[in-house]
């Protein structure tokens, strides 16, 4: 199956699963019922908002001032002790929540600061309307801090109804204390109050609403290519995966690359007197134990294709070492090989054949894609798998100069190379001193 065709179903079976699991949902509360992907909105909010945080922050400070140097105009001669005292407090506790924004410990704790600095203004308004005669009109100005709250204060739903109404609450409170306003002043106070915390609460909730669906469809974007990326890599390279999803073109000439062919005696018989499922079954369990070794000598599997398994090395990994890699693998193959049985219960015999040099390498087709290897060492590897013998390991004379004195070869002579005319080949017995090849992968 390609990636074009097995996508859509895998997309499909995501999405099924999602909707079985509710994933995505929130209630009334505007909470993810799921727990891990509430957890992780909340940890995206604190890391994206710090900035808005400070610049919150810069914009109190900026307006308190701004309001204090036009409160003489505006209060009474007998006030101005309490309102330079209150300035100067109320700018230091603004400017220490600022710094402490840059602190390690409050980079991500970045939501108490902006509670504090709520409920910092809220008192200092509230003891200035008990302390000073303020005007009537003064009074509702603490609304200012009611919608900005609610709109520029990057606080979740949740938190930010509960800071904004108490402050509410203690600033009503403490207007009450004073002798400022009488009960029906009071009471107009809070019912605008009420409007303008139903209002506010109205406007975050539709915010946050997009803001949790924009993370959740970023959050299925990128479950979605995780799967691709599954997708591709289990049909492709990691490593050429990745350069296709980029919008590369994947082409490349290799010069020092080992490919090994493999694949089994009479399959072809076996598989006219055999059942489907019997052949089926016995290409998993030996192509399965071909991968699981290929990717522990750290080669690369190319594909298959029927009976046939096509390893390389030095493609991806360009270090010397992938020809002594390869025919570890070699023999590994064979060792595995005998511990499967066919259909007519007989361990399977496979053919193997090696050979190293320069190729060119890249990813075929645009919807059955596939990446495959091309060349004369390509043509030559799968000569002498074809050409071999039952049971044995053939290589290229090209491989036997590459392999060190720990390798046992027997010298088969020259054999006649279709395009190549005669070459020299030799067989790959093992390793010197019975070593076993799948142990001695380091």
């Amino acid at each position: 199956m390609t990636v074009s065709e097995a996508l859509p179903d895998a997309m499909a079976a995501a999405n099924k699963i999602s909707d079985d699991n509710d994933w995505g949902a929130m209630d009334r509360r505007l909470v993810f019922r799921d727990n891990d992907l509430e957890w992780d909105f909340r940890v995206t909010e604190r890391s994206r908002n710090l900035g808005q945080a400070r610049f919150v922050l810069w914009l109190a400070l900026g307006i308190e001032l701004s309001f204090a140097a036009i409160d003489p105009w505006t209060l009474p001669a007998d006030g101005m002790t309490f309102v330079l005292w209150r300035t100067i407090i109320l700018t230091l506790a603004l400017v220490a929540l600022l710094g402490l924004t840059y602190a390690p410990f409050f980079r991500t704790r970045w939501p108490l600061l902006m509670t504090l600095a709520v409920h910092v203004m809220t008192v200092a308004n509230g003891l200035t309307n008990a302390m000073v005669d303020v005007p009537v009109l003064y009074l509702a100005g603490f609304m200012l801090l009611v919608l900005a709250s609610y709109l520029i204060v990057p606080l979740i739903f949740q938190y930010c109804i509960g800071t904004v109404t108490t402050a509410s609450l203690v600033y009503l409170g403490i207007t009450a204390l004073g002798d400022v306003a009488d009960a029906q002043l009071l009471a107009m106070l809070a019912a605008q109050l009420v409007a303008a915390n139903v209002i506010g609460i109205a406007a975050l909730y539709r915010a946050e609403r997009f803001r949790r669906l924009d993370h959740l469809n970023a959050r299925r974007l990128d479950d979605q290519r995780a799967r691709y990326h599954d997708l591709l890599t289990s049909i492709l390279p990691a490593a050429v995966a990745e350069r296709l999803q980029r919008g590369e073109t994947v082409v490349d000439e290799h010069s020092d690359v080992t490919v090994l062919f493999a694949d089994i005696v009479g399959f072809t018989a076996m598989a006219a007197r055999s059942r489907p499922d019997q052949i089926l079954d016995l290409l998993n369990k030996l192509f399965a134990a071909f991968d699981e070794i290929t990717a522990r000598h750290g080669l690369e599997k190319i594909k298959t294709i029927g009976d046939c398994y096509m390893a390389a090395g030095g493609v991806f990994d360009h270090q010397g070492a992938h020809a002594s890699a390869m025919a570890d693998l070699a023999l590994a193959m064979q060792e595995a090989a005998a511990r499967i049985d066919d259909p007519d219960g007989q361990p399977v015999r496979i053919r193997i054949g090696i050979h190293v040099g320069g190729l060119t390498a890249g990813v075929i087709g645009q919807r059955r894609f596939m990446y495959d290897l091309w060349g004369d060492t390509v043509n030559i590897a799968s000569r002498m798998q074809s050409l071999g013998e039952p049971d044995c390991i053939q290589v290229s004379d090209d491989l036997r100069r590459r392999l060190d004195s720990s390798y046992r070869l027997d010298p088969r002579g020259e054999i006649d190379v279709k395009g190549k005319g005669a070459m020299s080949t030799w067989y790959l017995l093992g390793r010197d001193g019975g070593i076993n090849a799948e142990e001695d992968v380091s």
